[in-house]
């Protein structure tokens, strides 16, 4: 296992994460997909999430992260909010019913549901660089990087396509794969900087809200 600093360059702008973007959760997502091509769409995605290429650490209590950081986004311009709608023509759904292109159980459109719901989003894009630090197989990690098309939300619009990555070996001192979600009882010598006692997940699927537990959360990347 070596030191590794990744680099993941963008060639759209992506939608800014709300909460921490932890690179073990984008490298299980990957293992999953790669498990799903392998073995089909009838694998639980959880018994996947954990199969990484990452050391682990593991605090007093038993709480254990794997020694990999949250991605700190390096904005190449300030953020800029983004609207997007959804609107779906009812005329033309209309025809495409009676000519049997459309099946729908309802005897109407309902503008306040389902496929015919008018919505209105606002998006936070930013353009930028992504670094996060980890300790793992340099070579392992790189594979399912190559993997990575798309980061972040709004994928089907062309949002936070990959341009390129690098996976890179660092000094242990320029490695802070502790900048991210932490136990709230792990050693103070292993932390870097300051943290707030906040509710996170400690391992993936972060946004899993069963999952989380008090944990220490780094206030530079929030």
């Amino acid at each position: 296992m070596d030191f590794l600093k990744v680099t993941i360059n963008l060639g759209s702008p992506m939608v800014e994460p709300g909460d921490l973007f932890h690179l073990d959760a984008l490298l299980g997502a990957l293992r999953v997909s790669e498990v799903r091509a392998e073995l089909g769409d009838g694998i639980n995605p959880r018994d996947h999430h954990y199969d990484l290429p990452l050391e682990q650490y593991r605090s007093r209590s038993g709480q254990w992260v794997f020694k990999a950081s949250a991605f700190h986004i390096n904005k190449g311009t300030a953020s800029q909010n983004w609207m997007q709608t959804s609107r779906i023509n009812t005329a033309e759904a209309a025809r495409h019913r009676s000519e049997g292109f459309l099946l729908l159980r309802a005897a109407k459109p309902n503008p306040a549901g389902g496929p015919f719901k008018n919505s209105l989003y606002h998006y936070p894009l930013v353009w930028a660089t992504l670094t996060a630090y980890c300790v793992g197989d340099q070579a392992r990690i790189a594979d399912l990087l190559s993997q990575c098309r798309q980061i972040g939300g709004r994928r089907g619009v062309g949002c936070g396509r990959v341009a390129g990555f690098s996976v890179e070996v660092v000094p242990e001192v320029e490695c802070t794969w502790a900048l991210r979600a932490m136990p709230d009882d792990s050693e103070q010598s292993i932390l870097c900087g300051e943290y707030a006692l906040a509710m996170s997940a400690l391992q993936s699927p972060y946004w899993d809200r069963s999952l989380h537990k008090p944990a220490l959360v780094p206030t530079s990347l929030a």
